[in-house]
């Protein structure tokens, strides 16, 4: 099962509990269903996509099938077996890193991002004007990663690190 999450419309200032969004999923690579939230804590809501052919709610239990028979997400704190994974949860996720990808490419557009230690040891990320030389800053911070010099994938995995830690 193949499922894309497309044309994403996040409202962050309807964004309460929730993300307000709206977006399209597609499923084995055809429009499948759109999906939205209010953004007020509630549920997401799906529709049947006006291309999709088929029964849209067998097809949908399918899909609640899938993500029944994945493994439960990585524990956590505050939920040491995982969560069981489900279509809204998926998502949100997508929707998380859509959001991730617009902040990482603003940042590394805008400034040199550099992933170093503190004065305390501690990792974390700081911006220095895009016109730095990437070799200047490593002399100042040889153990340092500079996301600019890197993957957009390994930029993201540290960016998402940083912050979901």
């Amino acid at each position: 099962m193949n499922l894309e999450m497309k044309a994403i419309k996040h409202f962050a200032s309807g964004s309460e509990e929730t993300y307000c969004y709206t977006a399209t999923v597609y499923l084995d690579g055809k429009p499948f269903s759109l999906v939205s939230n209010n953004g007020h804590g509630g549920c997401d809501s799906d529709y049947s996509h006006n291309n999709f052919k088929g029964d849209y709610r067998a097809t949908m239990k399918k899909v609640d099938e899938y993500f029944k028979s994945l493994p439960n997400t990585d524990p956590c704190k505050y939920f040491p077996e995982g969560l069981e994974q489900s279509f809204e949860s998926w998502c949100s996720e997508q929707v998380t890193n859509f959001l991730y990808k617009k902040d990482v490419k603003r940042a590394l557009k805008k400034n040199k991002v550099v992933y170093r230690k503190d004065k305390e040891g501690n990792m974390g990320l700081y911006d220095y004007d895009i016109r730095y030389e990437s070799d200047s800053l490593k002399r100042h911070w040889p153990d340092a990663v500079i996301l600019n010099d890197v993957s957009f994938d390994e930029a993201m995995n540290i960016w998402r690190g940083h912050f979901d830690a």
